[in-house]
Formats: C-alpha cells, structure tokens, sequence
C-alpha cells in the first residue's frame, strides 16, 4: 500500500493528504524530516541509499530521511523510520527546519517542508538493506571536500543541508554527550573495555518519576521497612536502573520494570545475603515463585507479595505464554541462590563443571529478558523464541549482564569470595589468577562477547532467512536484539553512574 503523506504550507499547517507518487511527481509541499546522527567523535553516519529507491538510487545521503503518516507525530515518525532503515533506537532532538524545492529525476519533485533532526549513538548501525545498502562515519571537513569535489554521489538534500550550514558548523550538530560518569582512573586492571567505558548511554526520561513511584511502592509492601533498607535503596537506585535498561520504555511500563529491579534489589539482601540456612532460603525462595506464577498458592511475606503484585499487573498486558516463561526463567533463579549459600557456608568454591549455566543465572537477569519481550510487546513465537540463533544472542547478552556486574562488584567487596558466582572469584579459585589478572581476564571476554552480539544481529537476518522464517518474524527479532542490546548497555551504563561503584575497597 501507497504511503499517503501530509501536505502543508511554507508555516508547516497541513492542507491535506497525498499519496507518494503523487506528491513527487506533482512537487506538492509536504511534511518531511532528515536525521543526522553523530558518534562520541562528531563524526557524522551516512546512509547509501539502495539502488532499488523510487529516486536517488544508490546516491549517499544523510543518516535517514522519510515522511509521517497520517495521526503520527513528526518525532514519533523518526524515531520509527531511524529504526526501520538503520536499526537503532536513540535520543532525537529537534535541530531546525526548511524548505526547499529539488529536482530528483527527470520525472520528480522533493519539496519538502523538512524537520531536521539529530542524535547521538555510540553503536554502528544495522541497516535495512531494502532503504540503504551501506553505511559510513565520516568527519564533517571530509564529507565538506566530497560533497564539493563529488556531489553528484551525494542526494540533492544533503548537499542543500550541509553546503548550508559549512562543516564547522554540521561539525557543531552533535549532542553533547550525556553518558555516565567514568570509573575511576586509579582501577586499572578493573576497567571495562574503553570503548564501552566511554560509550554514551541514554536515560528514560521518566526515570526520576520511576524511582520516586518505586521507592512508595517498596514501602507500602513492607520492603523498605528499616534504615538499612532504604540505604541499600538509596545506593540502588533503581528507577535509573530501569531508565538505563530501558529507554524508551513508556512511562506507565517504566514504572513496572522500575519495580521489577527494585524488588530484586531487596530480594538480594533478605534472600540471599542476609539468609544462612538453606533449607529456609529455600522454602523462602520457591514460596516467592508460587505465589507469584500459580494460582492456589497462598501469599508468604513481603517479597512474595511484591512479586505476585508485579507479575499481576504484568499480566494483563500479555499473553499466558509470557508469564508461564517469565515463571520458568525465575525457578532458574533458585539454584544459584541456594548452591552458593551451602559453599558459602562450607566455606567452599564451585568447580569448573556445571558452573557456566548457574553463573550465568545467579543475578536474576534472565528474569529481567522477559520483562524486555513484555516492555517491547512482542511475544515470539516458539520456534522463534528458541530457535538456535535467538538463545545464542541472548546467552550472550545474559554473559555480558552478568560480566559486568562482577568486574565492577569485585572491587568494592571487602570479601569477593563471598559471592561464590562471581567470575573473577571463580577465575583466581579454578585458575589460580591473580585478583588483576582475572580483571583482565574478564574485562577481554566483555570485548569479545559485545562484539560478538553486535556481530550476531547483524548476521541475525540472514540466519533466519536461511532457516526459513518470513519477513514479519525477522522484522519482530530484530526489534527484540535491539531491545535486549539497550539491556546489556544500560546495565553497564547503570554501573558507571551510581556512586557504589567509584570506590575500591578490596585490597590484594
């Protein structure tokens, strides 16, 4: 079906409606954007556009351009169109607007009153191959001398924009970065991977509001009942870690998955680190997961409520599949909680055998995976939700989720052998790695595993067509890899913003 665009006047007032073709080849006035998105070094992504485009075939083009529909905002338009040509998800800001009237062919028309946009993203793009067939960051100076010394390889558009504006000033566009505060440069073997370290990361905008409806939340269910509790609260700052986590969550949703990790936050202190008797955690822990996934199982204190109350509300947004999977992937929660408090109070460590997969499920962050199907609304289908290239993807972001915590926890624990699924313990126990050395050690597998992911979503089309899924589920996939990808970034970005982790406490 034909993309029926808005027609306007030079003061953007819309005068009606139009299809495509004909909007083109008629040169009506019509509502448009361009987004120019820049990384952490300025330097401007380009687009070439696919040889099969209606016009300006393969010609190279700024980071993505399209048209709003028909009831959709102008912002809301190009936060859709920046992931359906690139695939990616960031903060736009409005920069300006224009009009302006080009010839594209023999037989078309750009006149457009035009909305341009920009953004900052620390991530390459993953296009669609159908709008763009390659991609490009370049340097303002660069794309200046091309497009004077080549503009014929550049759109019409483009070259009006920013032979406009000069390269100093294209140059000046880019946001300002608004990632985190650093680690601390005295860390040394402790640091993540610089380019992860230094990345920028986006913030819900509803975060504050998050925390603030959590914390009265916590309290109203008994959670945040002592001073304690809330200091650990205060130091957990779970509305900014959901607003990490999940950026582009709506308010309403953010509110809920704010909930979800401030639960896990006080069930880490009263289940796990504060419990010495297995048999209790135990009953304490599988009491939690009837109470919140079956239906005849009674309520047993303040976490089981809380999480009953959270999955309640869940529910209603979703299908059964997903609170029956969110349910399997918590009981996958009470091995590693129990396993590690019988070593802990053996005063033991856990072998190489078997240890990967409660590792990788000690932290609760297979819980927060389905929270992300849920905040997206897409609910895959089984052959899709465990086809072979979709858990690899999501082995590998709960490896990085999971990474990232105990680099940056090894530090500031005064015993880091207490917590028996802490790789770096793992490493110096199994391996006889030194405390820098297994920093090290973990903070190259981060590298490889974040570059691993990126790899894999990229391949992550192919693969399925190879497997034979349609267009729609690809389509479906790819949103939830960029979703699960804001997960593990905004857990890293999480962990550089909150005061906790710019202390060293652990001596050698």
């Amino acid at each position: 079906m034909e993309d029926v665009l808005i027609l306007v006047d030079e003061n953007d007032q819309p005068t009606g409606f139009a299809g495509k073709q004909q909007v083109h080849e008629e040169g009506l006035l019509h509502r448009a954007f361009s987004i120019f998105i820049f990384d952490r070094h300025s330097r401007l992504l380009l687009q070439q556009r696919a040889d099969t485009k209606y016009h300006s075939p393969g010609l190279w083009s700024n980071t993505c351009c399209g048209h709003p529909r028909q009831g959709e905002t102008t912002p809301d338009a190009a936060r859709r169109r920046l992931y359906e040509e690139m695939g990616l998800t960031c903060e736009l800001e409005s920069h300006s607007t224009l009009v302006y009237r080009e010839s594209v062919s023999q037989t078309m028309t750009e006149y457009e009153y035009d909305h341009v946009f920009v953004g900052c993203c620390a991530t390459d793009p993953v296009a669609n191959p159908d709008e763009a067939k390659a991609w490009r960051w370049v340097e303002s100076e660069q794309l200046q001398d091309e497009l004077q010394h080549a503009p014929k390889t550049f759109t019409v558009w483009l070259r009006t924009i920013v032979l406009g504006a000069g390269a100093a000033g294209i140059k000046g566009w880019a946001p300002k970065s608004k990632q985190p505060p650093q680690t601390p440069s005295n860390a040394g073997a402790f640091d993540l991977p610089r380019w992860l370290a230094e990345a920028d990361y986006p913030l819900n905008p509803y975060a504050e509001e998050a925390q603030s409806h959590t914390r009265h939340w916590l309290k109203s269910i008994g959670l945040e009942d002592t001073p304690r509790a809330a200091r650990q609260l205060d130091i957990y700052i779970p509305g900014t870690y959901a607003g990490y986590m999940w950026p582009d969550a709506p308010r309403d949703l953010l509110f809920i998955l704010s909930d979800v990790v401030g639960w896990f936050s006080c069930q880490d202190d009263l289940a796990d680190e504060d419990c010495k008797d297995p048999q209790m955690l135990e009953h304490l822990l599988r009491a939690v997961h009837s109470s919140a996934f079956t239906c005849s199982a009674p309520q047993s204190g303040p976490l089981a409520s809380g999480l009953k109350d959270i999955i309640r509300r869940s529910a209603r947004l979703a299908p059964p599949l997903w609170k029956e999977r969110a349910g399997e992937s918590y009981a996958s929660y009470i091995a590693p909680c129990t396993t590690a408090l019988m070593h802990r109070i053996h005063r033991t460590q856990p072998g190489i055998e078997g240890y990967d997969s409660l590792w990788r499920n000690a932290g609760g962050f297979q819980v927060c995976l389905e929270f992300t199907y849920w905040a997206q609304n897409i609910y895959l289908p089984t052959a899709l939700y465990y086809s072979k290239p979709w858990q690899e993807l999501c082995l590998l972001a709960l490896n990085l989720l999971k990474a990232v915590n105990d680099l940056l926890s090894f530090r500031i624990m005064e015993d880091p052998d207490d917590d028996i699924y802490n790789l770096l313990t793992h490493l110096r126990h199994t391996q006889g790695y030194s405390p820098d050395e297994a920093a090290r050690e973990v903070s190259r597998r981060i590298d490889q595993w974040a570059h691993a992911f990126t790899d894999a979503r990229k391949r992550l089309p192919e693969c399925l067509a190879s497997y034979g899924y349609d267009e729609q589920s690809v389509q479906q996939l790819m949103m939830c890899a960029q979703a699960v990808q804001n997960q593990w970034r905004g857990n890293i970005a999480w962990h550089l913003a909150v005061p906790r982790y710019q202390e060293i406490r652990f001596k050698d």
